[in-house]
């Protein structure tokens, strides 16, 4: 009654349901798997098949030695060595193969699952920091890619192992079977107790796991700014502050398991003590030979290990799962949706000859309930134009860059891109292919410039390369550089200035040949004259683009069709008296 009441609490909790969730979410990659995790369980298999038919010819071999049956010595033997050597050479082929399939298994599940993170919806993302993600990605998924792997050939392994070792033992003496079995339910009252505390640490190491990434990857990416504040102790104290929660949890998970380990061991001991005692007893009434005695003391003993070691894969079950609960919590967040990719195909082939539009209408969007960025947002940028926003910075400015790419979606209103006098759609992630972007941060990837140019079009020329650096005025500091566009950028960009950063980074917006161009803050860095110089060779190179820009400097309002200001709530369309103000209150 009380092992029922538990089970229904556990349903009430949706603990259960979480546990069935993790385990069909497992089950559809060991189905995408079965034929390799099946070859897998085959050679498990023939493992122990092999370890109980050594133990048999050692019974034999051993009878045959003490002259119980001396006639079949040398046939036994031979059986014996071939057992052996047959035994290595399964064992060779299994790690072989094995490695070949965790490998590939492993790849493939890690590529599956960073797929699905990086085709998730963006502000469901945004909620999770970079170096978790990884974690969850990579030390997650490795978890569950092994467990999916080892663990049902590991249980075939073992039941064969413990079936038959049963067996054997039972049909020669039923006594010897059910003392050696005699430990059994202590050894799984204790794997239980120690299964649940299992669950518990596996969740703070993988927590812990994941803040040492963050904390690893935020300090190297900012070591600039850590040395620049003299800052180096206060990182420094935190990173052994969490070294030392990293060994609390294992010094108290490590408890944990001592004393299971040591309540089984010492239970198997007496167990394996009183097999050894009862065999060496009916050896000495003369009922066994020594053969059969050597027999039932190996049997005994698989029979314990193979039982232990069906129990010890509960923590492994409990690792999986609890790797599995982090992994589905990210992968089964909501997905970008893609239906409309072949119609903005269409627009942006159409776009060539008569550019693309982008219109905002009645537009309110707020990133918590009732904390709006504006109301009622209208903006309309038309081909050929340049179209800039204004306003104090945390206002919504980038907001508003984000809502044009589809990363984030308005909850009234609508956001259409099309072309003049032809077909239109509602912006969605489907919709980017439209758009060239170039952040304030100008992200450059480790690699060389050509590299760095290609992500965007891979298949770009040489000449196509150095044509967009010319149309960024990059290619005039570019072709000074011994390598040229082979030069390694290095890791966000550190051999360049921010000035050179934004030209490559615009260079590469305008490889993309999108028709429209968006830039964040993308031209802050360089000085008026070529500020001047890169966006009329913008427009010069694509006249049809449409240009939409996030600034502050005056040089940029001179060059475009219209300005819309966002602040307190609202955007409008600023006339010139309102850009001047705003630019001298700024």
């Amino acid at each position: 009654m009380k092992e029922l009441k538990r089970i229904v609490q556990k349903i009430r909790e949706g603990k259960l349901k979480r546990l069935l969730g993790e385990l069909l979410w497992m089950y559809t990659y060991v189905r995408r798997y079965w034929a390799l995790i099946g070859v897998y369980i085959l050679l498990g298999a023939s493992g122990s098949l092999l370890g109980l038919g050594t133990s048999m010819v050692s019974r034999d071999l051993v009878d045959a030695i003490t002259g119980v049956n001396s006639k079949r010595i040398l046939q036994v033997a031979l059986t014996y060595i071939g057992v052996g050597v047959f035994q290595i050479v399964v064992s060779a082929v299994k790690t072989r193969l094995s490695l070949r399939v965790r490998l590939k298994v492993n790849n493939e599940i890690r590529a599956d699952i960073y797929e699905q993170v990086l085709n998730t919806d963006w502000p469901s993302l945004s909620a999770y920091r970079s170096g978790d993600l990884l974690y969850r990605v990579n030390g997650d998924s490795n978890v569950v890619a092994n467990s999916i792997l080892t663990f049902i050939p590991s249980v075939v392994s073992s039941c064969i192992s413990l079936g038959g070792a049963f067996l054997v033992v039972i049909r020669n003496d039923p006594m010897m079977a059910l003392l050696a079995l005699a430990g059994a339910p202590v050894s799984f009252l204790t794997t239980r107790y120690s299964a649940r505390k299992m669950r518990q640490f596996q969740r703070e190491n993988q927590e812990m796991a994941s803040n040492r990434t963050v904390f690893d990857q935020e300090t190297f990416q900012n070591l600039q700014f850590i040395k620049a504040f003299g800052i180096l102790d206060q990182i420094t104290e935190r990173f052994h502050t969490i070294q030392n929660e990293t060994v609390e949890i294992a010094l108290r998970q490590n408890k944990v398991q001592s004393v299971s380990m040591i309540l089984t061991s010492l239970v198997g001991q007496a167990i394996g003590y009183a097999c050894y005692g009862f065999a060496a007893f009916r050896l000495w009434q003369g009922e066994i030979s020594y053969g059969t005695m050597t027999m039932f003391v190996s049997m005994a003993g698989s029979l314990r290990s193979s039982f232990s070691g069906i129990l010890n894969l509960i923590p492994t079950a409990v690792r999986a799962g609890a790797s599995a609960s982090r992994i589905m919590e990210v992968v089964e967040l909501p997905r970008e949706k893609k239906e409309d990719q072949k119609e903005a195909e269409a627009l942006k082939e159409t776009g060539k000859n008569t550019g693309v539009y982008v219109h905002m209408e009645q537009v309110d969007f707020a990133y918590e309930e009732e904390k709006w960025v504006y109301k009622d947002a209208d903006f309309r940028a038309e081909p050929g134009e340049i179209v800039a926003l204004i306003g104090p910075s945390g206002q919504g400015k980038t907001t508003t860059l984000n809502l044009l790419l589809g990363l984030y979606h308005p909850q009234r209103g609508r956001i259409v891109t099309g072309n003049p006098g032809g077909n239109s759609l509602e912006v969605s992630s489907s919709t980017r292919c439209l758009f060239s972007y170039i952040p304030q941060g100008n992200a450059l990837f480790s690699g060389t410039i050509a590299e760095n140019m290609r992500m965007v079009k891979p298949e770009a020329t040489d000449g196509e390369i150095r044509a967009a650096l010319e149309a960024a005025c990059a290619w005039e500091f570019i072709e000074n550089l011994k390598e040229g566009i082979h030069t390694q950028v290095r890791e966000r960009g550190q051999r360049f200035s921010e000035g050179q950063k934004q030209r490559i980074s615009i260079a590469r917006a305008l490889l993309a040949d999108a028709p429209v161009m968006i830039l964040d803050e993308a031209t802050s860095a360089l000085d008026v004259a070529t500020e001047k110089r890169v966006l009329k060779r913008i427009i010069r190179r694509e006249p049809q683009r449409t240009v939409i820009v996030a600034a502050h400097r005056p040089s940029v309002f001179s060059l475009c069709s219209r300005v819309y200001k966002v602040q307190q709530g609202q955007m409008q369309e600023a006339d010139e008296q309102e850009v001047k103000r705003f630019l001298e209150s700024s």
